[in-house]
């Protein structure tokens, strides 16, 4: 990356892609999230060998216990829920969609808000356990998606 891009790589909106492939979220998102958890994130780049990220966070209390146990196996438990997951990118949404299945969660996808919240109606007598979305997106938003849907 070149010194220009390196000053502006965290912020919110700030993106090197063209217009309508990205909303400069990503990074900023991630480190929002790391900051939030006490840690923090170093990125090096040399304009034409590549960029390394490294992403550093405290090391867990050793008194904490794993939110996800193990079976005897040592495997953990599959999933048997719903998901219905909404992303505006084709690629990520499929995915976290395969990730999901691989792991027996049942999931149902919308590639926008509208559409997530027309699939949800249309699943009514389906639960839906969990609603995963992207914040931003075209024609509805993942917040408004989330209180529409518990409008539902």
């Amino acid at each position: 990356m070149t010194e220009e891009t390196k000053m502006h790589l965290l912020e919110p909106f700030f993106t090197t892609k063209e217009k309508g492939k990205g909303t400069g979220l990503g990074l900023s998102t991630c480190y929002g999230i790391i900051r939030q958890h006490g840690g923090f994130i170093s990125i090096s780049s040399e304009l034409g060998h590549g960029t390394a990220v490294d992403v550093y966070l405290p090391r867990a209390e050793s008194g904490s216990t794993p939110q996800h146990q193990a079976s005897e196996t040592g495997l953990l438990s599959r999933g048997k829920e719903t998901v219905l997951l909404v992303e505006d990118e084709p690629a990520g949404r499929e995915l976290v969609a395969r990730v999901l299945r691989a792991q027996g969660y049942t999931v149902l996808q919308a590639a926008n808000g509208d559409e997530g919240l027309r699939t949800a109606q249309r699943n009514a007598p389906q639960k839906i356990h969990l609603l995963l979305t992207d914040v931003v997106m075209p024609l509805m938003g993942g917040t408004e998606l989330a209180q529409r849907m518990r409008a539902l």
